[in-house]
């Protein structure tokens, strides 16, 4: 599959899928038809001089990754197979190789519009259009109210995947063109990463030296990818039409987020000053570098409203802590709902479980051993991430000062 596409804000022309093979369709068991696709099966046409194959390191990372964000309820590509080999290749040093089976409602990105659009093959574009059309955005409309309908759902479908990113604490690393589905689907785990202490400008990609790509800039780089992807259409829908169709992503996105949000914090109903409340939080977490995930899930544990020593032990500054707890308690109090089962219901939002980088490292660590009983142990608590799994709490323990260290890279 060739593609373009914007890498770091620069245009590349040809691109494609360099190590991986589309298989083709299988339908599943609520008969959709899945894409099969390989990664790390040697060279291909646009292998661009590359061996074509993966890393063990960064198929294992890619699978605990989709499986993770999968059952934290992200939309995303799957993990089917991981296979390694006996072969060793060269990155930055010598590696053992791997292949990594994945399915996807579909392999089609940002950048397959943009190849055939920059290189000027009209009929090829067209082509794909009424594919994708016919494919994945049925209507029977004219073509023009087609294509409008289709940009509007890529629109919507990014704009939600994005705010779940935002909500779970998840950085891409990698938001180039070429790895934006047109389903919205969480696409190709590279140097990616879960927020551990709240940082709203970090950064999990040691590659992305210009911080392009960092957390609080993702919703702002996913508009800029669209109107991108946006450019290729400008020869079937006016300018007007466009920016009409691209303006529905920021509130798709705030209402989402906020959804998202509201139900993290265990509110049912719409309150103005409700991201207020929210954003007040972030400035503690971020000020006290308190772990992101461990806040929300201690936060849904309340049993009512004077159950809160556990939370304020979480802060230095826990006068400024017991402020906010005091404006969250209030506003728990505007709603008829009772605690228990607001409780119950927060802890099936707030995940006790996130894929946090010193523990994909350990696995990897001992597969490249052949010992795969960490892995084992680290997907049980990514497949049920609201669970308790008492014999595995050791698992959702935060990073420590000697593994905060550990860096990403693009390199597989």
């Amino acid at each position: 599959m060739v593609y373009a596409g914007h890498q770091f804000g620069g245009f590349s022309p040809q691109l494609g899928d360099g190590r991986g093979l589309l298989l083709g369709e299988v339908k599943d068991n609520k008969n959709n038809l899945i894409d099969l696709h390989m990664k790390g099966v040697g060279p291909t046409p646009y292998a661009r001089q590359g061996d074509g194959r993966a890393v063990l390191r960064s198929s294992i990372r890619e699978y605990l990754a989709s499986e993770a964000m999968y059952h934290l309820g992200v939309a995303s590509t799957r993990a089917l197979a991981l296979f390694d080999s006996e072969e060793i290749i060269y990155r930055e040093g010598a590696e053992p190789a791997a292949m990594l089976l994945r399915g996807a409602c579909t392999h089609i990105r940002f950048g397959h519009f943009e190849y055939f659009f920059y290189q000027k093959k009209t009929k090829e574009l067209d082509e794909l259009i009424d594919y994708c059309i016919k494919r994945h955005f049925r209507s029977m409309a004219s073509r023009t109210q087609s294509i409008i309908k289709m940009l509007e759902k890529i629109v919507e479908s990014t704009a939600k995947m994005v705010a779940h990113w935002q909500a779970v604490g998840f950085q891409h690393g990698v938001m180039n063109t070429d790895n934006m589905s047109i389903l919205g689907e969480t696409l190709d785990y590279g140097p990616y990463g879960f927020m551990e202490a709240y940082d709203q400008k970090w950064v999990a990609n040691e590659s992305d030296y210009n911080a392009r790509y960092a957390f609080e800039k993702q919703p702002a780089v996913a508009l800029w990818n669209l109107n991108h992807l946006f450019v290729c259409f400008s020869k079937h829908l006016s300018k007007t039409q466009l920016i009409e169709i691209l303006s529905r992503f920021e509130p798709c996105l705030i209402n989402h987020f906020q959804a998202l949000i509201s139900a993290k914090l265990g509110l049912k109903e719409k309150h103005k000053d409700d991201l207020t409340l929210f954003s007040n939080l972030l400035v503690l977490l971020e000020k006290e570098k308190i772990d992101y995930t461990n806040f929300w899930r201690n936060l849904s544990q309340m049993q009512d409203a004077d159950d809160k020593a556990h939370l304020i032990l979480m802060f230095a500054n826990r006068l400024d802590f017991e402020a906010w707890l005091a404006s969250y308690i209030k506003r728990r109090s505007l709603e008829d709902s009772i605690w228990s089962q607001v409780r119950l219901e927060m802890l099936q939002t707030n995940p006790k479980y996130i894929l946090r980088n010193y523990l994909a490292q350990r696995v990897i660590e001992a597969a490249e051993n052949k010992d795969y009983r960490a892995f084992e142990a680290l997907i049980k608590v990514l497949e049920a991430p609201f669970e308790e799994h008492e014999d595995c709490a050791h698992l959702a323990i935060p990073t420590n000062t000697e593994q905060k260290s550990f860096c990403v890279s693009c390199s597989s």
